[in-house]
């Protein structure tokens, strides 16, 4: 049974809504530095926490993530694919088909998917009763012996990010997606180059942002819940970023690349003079 009821109880008695949607790596890394990420320091900026049902089959993988994420002050809803994101769409299921498809087009399995499902519907008129089911089950790869699928939770996370705002343009004050996963960005970027033809309401001003590991490192220093000599043992491999650093004559340069530690921390030591979105 899904959780849609009990989340629109919630998010309507209020108006601009601070919600992040989890990922699991983000909770891991978390997790795994319990000590300096302390749940209610992290999560005190937040007034809703989301987790898709196919995060949290990861999550529940580990019951060191399953208490971290039971110590998090802040209430939290897992969203069932199949059942609350029909819900979000007002049972719209085909522009969810198109949503879904836009988000999953750089996967192969998917987009063998959504051709069969294609011709089915024209053929029939109306979609299966199971597709969203059949979907996660057949357009993705699977990891190992698990029953996880790569790329499933990083989709769920960026088509519910999008039927938030358009089925509460005027609740939601940002959404925060809390990942470290590259592919997240080119997922946003597929449904964002599609929006108009799947006929989302979305306003362009409601912000959308991600919190990388990489910004809960500079959170982290300006808080003081470590030195900077402490970002070599946290951060050990280079990472993706995005950032801008401002420039002299008051405009700014954007970079987009895998940075190593060494010149992540020499930023850190110069952190005025940039803005991390990544």
């Amino acid at each position: 049974m899904g959780n849609y009821r009990d989340f629109d109880r919630v998010i309507n008695e209020r108006n601009s809504n601070r919600i992040l949607i989890m990922d699991n790596n983000n909770l891991e890394f978390c997790s795994q530095h319990g000590d300096i990420f302390h749940t209610d320091k992290v999560f005190n900026n937040y007034d809703i926490i989301l987790i898709p049902e196919w995060v949290h089959r990861e999550i529940s993988h580990s019951s060191n993530r399953l208490n971290y994420l039971a110590a998090i002050p802040v209430p939290y809803f897992i969203l069932n694919e199949e059942e609350d994101y029909v819900d979000l769409i007002n049972y719209q299921e085909l522009r969810l088909m198109e949503l879904f498809k836009h988000a999953s087009s750089s996967i192969s399995p998917a987009r063998k998917f959504f051709s069969g499902l294609k011709k089915y519907y024209n053929q029939n008129n109306d979609l299966p009763e199971h597709w969203i089911e059949d979907f996660y089950e057949e357009g993705f790869e699977v990891r190992g012996d698990t029953e996880l699928r790569k790329n499933a939770g990083e989709t769920s996370i960026l088509v519910l990010t999008y039927l938030l705002l358009h089925h509460y343009p005027s609740l939601i004050g940002h959404i925060t997606i809390f990942s470290s996963d590259k592919g997240t960005l080119t997922i946003k970027q597929k449904i964002m180059d599609n929006l108009r033809k799947i006929e989302l309401i979305h306003n362009p001003a409601t912000p959308v942002s991600f919190a990388s590991t990489d910004i809960l490192l500079i959170e982290a220093i300006s808080e003081g819940w470590i030195n900077i000599e402490d970002v070599n043992k946290l951060r050990p491999n280079s990472k993706f970023v995005i950032y801008t650093k401002k420039l002299d004559n008051q405009s700014s340069s954007r970079h987009e690349y895998v940075m190593d530690t060494v010149d992540f921390v020499d930023a850190l030591k110069h952190i005025d003079d940039y803005h991390f979105e990544f």
